[in-house]
């Protein structure tokens, strides 16, 4: 289940302080807590791991696997967004900044498309 559907997104920084705030905290709990942050490529590594477990959960959710155990498929994404910002801070980039940017390139760049494809015209 998505968001609503509308005519196009509309581009806003105000949810970008929840985002610097999130990526700080983790900034401070891997500091703080768990020593320093790997290099990058342990990092990514973790990251895909972590995507993986968000397929397997929604396998289990969606009927294709057995659950074999309780499947939280938003803590699996929990852990994603946790291990991607690790890889943001790591990497010097603000995930706040590149949230702007890219809705901004989806919408201008794939918005008419998906506008069409759902009947809307453009």
């Amino acid at each position: 289940m998505g968001p609503p559907a509308g005519r196009g997104v509309a581009v806003s920084n105000n949810s970008t302080g929840d985002l610097d705030q999130f990526q700080d905290d983790v900034d401070q709990f891997i500091r703080g807590t768990a020593g320093g942050y790997w290099n990058r490529f342990q990092i990514l590594a973790r990251l895909t791991e972590e995507l993986g477990e968000v397929a397997s959960a929604l396998q289990r959710v969606e009927g294709l696997r057995p659950h074999k155990q309780e499947v939280d498929l938003g803590a699996e994404v929990g852990d994603v967004l946790f291990t991607l910002a690790a890889f943001a801070n790591a990497s010097g980039i603000r995930l706040s900044d590149v949230a702007s940017q890219v809705m901004l390139k989806y919408e201008v760049r794939d918005g008419p498309a998906w506008r069409t494809a759902h009947g809307e015209s453009t």
